[in-house]
């Protein structure tokens, strides 16, 4: 396979990474090794090579490897002018058949590190790579004809790629990324792309409210097993044990292999993060929380929220759902910040409602606010990207849970 990956890639006297972040760098320095006779030229705007003509350098090259983060929307690039692919793409044609592909607006992250688990505890080779944080180049050197493939897949990976995984998943589907694409239009047809080229020997799971013209749909699936987590280990959406039940049937797995790698699963940082016990309150960093609905979820999961902690770049997301959703909470504060805790302040009319909202103008005052009110659990679920603020929600995240330690106990 590996063989075939570098025979299709050395028919090209140059190729062009285009955007030299985690992917790109991934890309140059498998190539550097495998591809000693090609010419690589990076095409990157912050790169000491290029300068503010840097997008005439695509013009140059034969094959250009796109980094998942460059909106060709908002370039006002037509994919379609130039002979365009990624490592995602790559990845796919080249090790379909190994590969257990997961995408969806939320879940992925946790689903993937369950999947991969559950692989590895039922005594299967497996890698994990992907949006996670592993480039799917970087583990290449590793692979074999008998490892698994667990790859989570953003929309930006996934959008324009003309193959897909034989084992795909769908969590769920909800506005976001409208910053990058055209409409949600675009963007749910990305992530689409997660099936819409398999052959009928492939699998496809998903968990919608809607019926899609193939694969199984899990939505209404009652769940073989009740597992209940402590504050401490972990939580699971039940969407995601939905899929992760379906898939241990689907692969033949034992039951007591699937139970031991739910009862070892711990939360991932940043996602219903239990960060630390306060005077009796439980603070909760869900920093990964970038649309409204994520931010629903983790109320109904954690049941006893009497503070919350919103707010962050405005990308144009549709509120409506989640203020519907607070004025009939049982949440008692409301404390927001940043660009939408501002949008949401102005139209939270909470007259006549058991509701406290308050205005900070940071994260920080934020936190000191609640600290000052909360009674039970501050939850920390932004409801919005992190953009305008900080690099990533990880870096958001990780300010909230050093305000916390930074709490008198």
């Amino acid at each position: 396979m590996l063989k075939n990956l570098i025979s299709d890639l050395e028919q090209y006297k140059s190729i062009g990474i285009f955007g030299f972040g985690v992917e790109g760098k991934s890309f140059y320095h498998f190539a550097q090794k495998h591809l000693p006779n090609t010419e690589l030229v990076i095409i990157d705007k912050n790169h000491p090579s290029c300068d503010e003509n840097y997008l005439q350098k695509l013009e140059e090259v034969d094959l250009i490897i796109k980094s998942p983060g460059i909106s060709l929307y908002n370039l006002g690039i037509d994919y379609k002018a130039y002979n365009f692919s990624s490592s995602t793409e790559l990845l796919l044609k080249h090790f379909k058949e190994q590969i257990i592909g997961v995408t969806g607006t939320k879940g992925k992250s946790t689903l993937v590190t369950l999947i991969d688990a559950l692989l590895k505890n039922a005594g299967q080779k497996s890698l994990l790579c992907g949006n996670i944080g592993t480039p799917a180049f970087d583990i290449l050197e590793d692979l074999d004809d008998a490892t698994m493939i667990v790859m989570e897949l953003s929309s930006h990976q996934l959008l324009h790629v003309n193959y897909s995984p034989h084992i795909a998943i769908l969590t769920n589907l909800f506005e976001e990324h409208l910053d990058y694409y055209q409409d949600v239009e675009e963007y749910y047809g990305a992530k689409y792309n997660i099936f819409l080229h398999q052959k009928k020997s492939d699998v496809f799971i998903y968990n919608l409210p809607q019926k899609l013209a193939r694969g199984v749909n899990v939505y209404e699936n009652e769940l073989k097993f009740t597992i209940d987590f402590h504050l401490q280990n972990g939580f699971i959406h039940k969407a995601s044990l939905q899929i992760l039940e379906k898939l241990k049937e689907i692969l033949a797995l034992d039951d007591d292999v699937y139970l031991r790698t739910i009862g070892e699963f711990k939360t991932l940082p940043h996602r219903l993060e239990f960060v630390k016990n306060i005077k009796g309150v439980s603070y909760i960093n869900d920093s990964i929380a970038t649309i409204p609905q994520a931010t629903i979820e983790a109320v109904k999961i954690l049941k006893n929220v009497d503070t919350l902690i919103i707010g962050g770049n405005d990308r144009g997301v549709d509120y409506d759902v989640l203020i519907d959703f607070l004025l009939q909470s049982d949440v008692e504060n409301i404390i927001l910040f940043s660009d939408t805790g501002k949008k949401i302040y102005d139209r939270l009319d909470v007259k006549e409602k058991q509701i406290n909202i308050f205005l900070q103008n940071n994260l920080q005052e934020s936190v000191k606010k609640a600290y000052n009110i909360a009674r039970s659990i501050v939850l920390f679920s932004p409801a919005a990207s992190s953009f305008n603020e900080y690099k990533n929600f990880v870096e958001r995240g990780d300010e909230f849970k050093s305000l916390v330690n930074e709490l008198k106990g």
